[in-house]
């Protein structure tokens, strides 16, 4: 038995599937709990972390580096 089907319901189906693709895509867990609303010069963000002596002294030796070229 052949099931025919219309070319209106095949384009329903595919316009239905690449709606639903695009709503579902827009659910990206990285774009969750971030700032959407702005105060002007009031930041919002997580605090940043403090940078290790470590740290420190390879960003001065990066600078140092950096003023040799």
């Amino acid at each position: 038995m052949i099931l025919r089907i219309g070319k209106t319901t095949t384009i329903l189906a595919v316009a239905g599937l690449l709606a639903s693709s695009l709503l579902l895509s827009g659910c990206d867990p990285d774009e969750q709990d971030r700032v959407l609303l702005y105060d002007k010069g009031t930041y919002k963000g997580k605090p940043d972390t403090a940078l290790s002596d470590a740290d420190r002294e390879a960003l001065r030796a990066r600078v140092r580096n950096q003023g040799l070229l």
